[in-house]
């Protein structure tokens, strides 16, 4: 009996179990359409973990453009270098003033360009209004147009001793041209009180004959030693008497000619294959050449190179003057006429003539030697880039009278001396 029951039954539990399957695919189907649904108005926040509406964002979207209006595209303009004016306002041109400058103390990104230009303008304004003078109305330490101090034939003697940075043999394929590494003018007046070394750094931006504003040095390769002449004549405004041109190789020959060089060595440096201790310091030719030369290693580059080079030449001296070169004057033509192979002079300039320059000196004058450099307002920058040193007129149209009537005493008086 309970199996004739029993078939029913089942099957009746079957459909049951069936219907309710129907209706759970149904609920999930319903559920995963309204969940599809939903999803599309909404994105998802990885920050709140939680779906955000679209529809509100974008209202707000439309809500913020009607309040701020349309973003716009941004017009980006190149930051350029404040250039420098004449007096009269207009931008410079060639021969005086090219010299567009920038002072050291614009830090730049891009060789004196400040990203802050008009922070840069106002500090370049500054430095070329307190280097401004009488005849360098806008301060870049060249003569104004139509001005020059005028070339005087002082009572004393002058002598341009330049080095030059001439190459030889396989240097000389690599380096062309020459330019004077080593600008000096002896000064010895006419009554042999003293001599007096001006040193003229080579990156001095000056005014070349028939070339215009630019380097000191570069006049040597431009019109060799005739034009280097004449740009240090317009310079310092005297006549230069003598010139006398020695290269590296003769450099080395000459101070190996006299048993080497003391030097006194300011502080400890290297230079190549040298390297320099403080204090006294005995040098052949191929190391006096490195410490002259050298300015990498300097925080203040070529001002301590030629202050080098002045201690140099005072060791020089004093190695001369300790072999007896300077008791007396047929010592001193012999010690010259010794060296001056190792270089070049002019046709007026002999051991003979040098002799007879000094002897004003070696008979009863003042045999101690006086060192300055040339005045200037520190570094700066020319219109193309170059790293330059700006002349004080101001104080160069003091150092001209005082060649002119030797009165260098008083100059270093009020200016200073090594």
């Amino acid at each position: 009996m309970s199996d004739v029951y029993s078939e029913p039954l089942q099957k009746k539990k079957w459909g049951k179990r069936i219907l309710l399957i129907l209706l759970i695919l149904l609920l999930v189907i319903t559920l995963g359409v309204g969940f599809y649904i939903w999803r599309a108005g909404h994105t998802w926040d990885s920050q709140t973990e939680k779906f955000d509406s679209i529809t509100k964002v974008d209202e707000d979207l439309n809500k913020f453009k009607e309040q701020a209006g349309e973003a716009k595209p941004l017009t980006v303009t190149e930051l350029q270098a404040p250039k420098v004016t004449d007096a009269s306002g207009a931008n410079g041109s060639k021969s005086k003033k090219d010299g567009t400058k920038k002072t050291n103390n614009d830090k730049t990104n891009n060789e004196g360009e400040s990203a802050n230009g008009e922070d840069n303008k106002e500090v370049l304004s500054k430095a070329l209004e307190a280097n401004a003078s009488e005849h360098d109305a806008n301060g870049d330490g060249i003569l104004d147009d139509g001005y020059s101090y005028g070339v005087v034939k002082g009572p004393g003697k002058n002598i341009l001793i330049l080095g030059s940075d001439t190459r030889t043999g396989a240097e000389a394929a690599q380096v062309t041209g020459s330019r004077a590494d080593t600008i000096m003018l002896m000064h010895i007046p006419a009554d042999g009180k003293g001599v007096y070394l001006i040193s003229i750094m080579r990156d001095t931006w000056v005014d070349i004959p028939g070339y215009g504003a630019a380097k000191v040095n570069a006049a040597l390769n431009y019109g060799g030693v005739s034009l280097q002449v004449a740009t240090i004549e317009n310079l310092v405004g005297v006549k230069i008497d003598h010139v006398a041109e020695i290269e590296f190789e003769g450099f080395k020959s000459l101070v190996n000619a006299v048993g080497g060089v003391d030097v006194q060595v300011p502080f400890a440096f290297t230079s190549n294959v040298w390297t320099f201790t403080p204090g006294l310091m005995h040098l052949n030719g191929s190391g006096a050449l490195s410490f002259v030369r050298e300015r990498y290693s300097f925080v203040d580059g070529d001002y301590q190179r030629v202050r080098n080079q002045r201690a140099f030449v005072r060791g020089l001296y004093n190695t001369m003057k300790a072999k007896g070169a300077l008791n007396n004057v047929a010592s001193f033509q012999a010690a010259i006429e010794s060296l001056t192979g190792y270089m070049r002079v002019d046709q007026g300039l002999n051991a003979a003539q040098i002799a007879q320059i000094a002897a004003p000196v070696l008979t009863g004058g003042d045999t101690t030697m006086r060192m300055t450099t040339l005045p200037n307002a520190g570094p700066g920058w020319s219109y193309d880039g170059q790293s330059i040193i700006l002349v004080n007129q101001a104080a160069n149209a003091q150092l001209a009278n005082a060649l002119r009537h030797d009165t260098m005493d008083q100059f270093l008086a009020t200016y200073g001396q090594d």
